[in-house]
């Protein structure tokens, strides 16, 4: 036991002595330069958490301290507004109002004799949705701890390890908002939102490909007509969010026309029946979504149009994600830590049957 090594060794001779010239300025686990020496000292996977965590190999090698974490994008908080707040809940509930009598234009019209009085009446419908727990921990061993401190480093080990875990519930919250998880249903998939299809079986390609310009913009001033007629021609539930399949994102931002000058995309969010018809208070746009791309009653993409407000689309994120404890674990030499957050399913009330219109709609292509 007397070759063991200790702390200073590994300082004073790990650098030295137990790197060759050509293997310099590569980096290396404890146990690799040591071999046999050291693997009595550990213990079952303390060899994994020795690789993942090397020293570098010489200190005369520039050391960049910026680390190269792995990158990941979510999308959701575009497209759907969060409600946060409210603690730990396991469930989400909402009320849903109908009227009944409020206009008739016989009943309601009376006479100077009149002895009856018509009544209004309204009904309460509760409503709730699923709310989902998040949980995941790790363990960061006593070991680790003390071998991190001879590494400078823009972020220590607690930080990274976060990153990975909101990286995870980033994920996992779009997953619930776009198409649901556990046979739940989210905003691209729901099965209350009313659906039509947008016939192009004479296109060359995909969605809009060999539709001229003017069709295409009459098929989105055409969604904007279906609203305008079913709402009594309310401009404040006209949809102001597209959200499309990434081949018709890519062919509106291809098409360049001598007409204007700008793509059709542009040309669309800025030239349209909402835009006219709510004297400038629509303010429009058109985002790619890949989820959208096999989507549709064919499977052949899909199109959601919605008004992007809390009232008509939403969810719940009761507790966000969080640190919760810290506990140290004998058993494992470490300490655990263990996060958790909640989120609910996707809240659409507004919309109540998929052969009603309401505030979010499905527009599929049909090849």
């Amino acid at each position: 036991m007397a070759e063991l090594f200790t702390p200073s060794n590994v300082e004073r001779n790990f650098f030295v002595d137990n790197v060759p010239a050509s293997k310099r300025g590569k980096t290396y686990s404890i146990s690799d330069i040591y071999g046999s020496k050291v693997s009595s000292a550990f213990v079952g996977d303390s060899m994994v958490q020795d690789a993942n965590f090397a020293f570098l190999s010489t200190t005369l090698a520039k050391l960049h301290q910026t680390l190269y974490e792995p990158k990941y994008f979510v999308t959701y908080a575009q497209d759907v507004p969060v409600d946060v707040g409210g603690g730990f809940v396991d469930f989400v509930e909402y009320y849903t109002v109908d009227w009944a009598g409020i206009m008739n234009e016989f009943r309601n019209v009376v006479g100077n004799n009149a002895n009856y009085i018509p009544r209004v009446n309204a009904g309460l419908t509760q409503k709730r949705v699923n709310v989902y727990t998040f949980e995941v921990a790790y363990d960061l061993r006593f070991i680790e701890l003390e071998k991190m401190k001879k590494l400078t480093l823009q972020k220590s080990i607690q930080d990274i390890y976060q990153n990975a875990i909101v990286a995870g519930w980033d994920l996992f919250v779009q997953k619930v908002a776009y198409t649901g998880i556990n046979g739940g249903t989210g905003l691209f998939n729901n099965d209350k939102v009313y659906k039509q299809t947008i016939t192009n079986t004479g296109t060359t390609g995909k969605g809009f490909e060999g539709l001229d310009d003017g069709t295409v913009v009459s098929l989105f001033n055409g969604i904007f007509e279906t609203y305008l007629l079913n709402s009594n021609m309310n401009i404040g539930l006209l949809p102001d969010t597209f959200l499309v399949p990434t081949f018709v994102g890519k062919d509106l931002s291809s098409r360049f026309s001598t007409l204007y000058t700008s793509t059709l995309r542009e040309f669309i969010t800025k030239h349209n029946l909402g835009v006219d018809e709510g004297d400038g208070e629509v303010k429009v746009t058109i985002s790619s979504r890949p989820a959208l791309d096999t989507l549709g009653t064919a499977g052949k993409g899909r199109i959601v149009a919605y008004k992007k407000d809390k009232s008509f689309v939403r969810v719940d994120m009761p507790y966000p994600i969080q640190h919760y404890i810290t506990l140290p674990n004998i058993d494992k030499m470490s300490y655990t830590s263990a996060f958790v957050g909640q989120v609910s399913e996707i809240q659409l009330p507004y919309n109540t049957a998929d052969t009603e219109l309401g505030v979010v709609s499905y527009w599929d292509f049909t090849n």
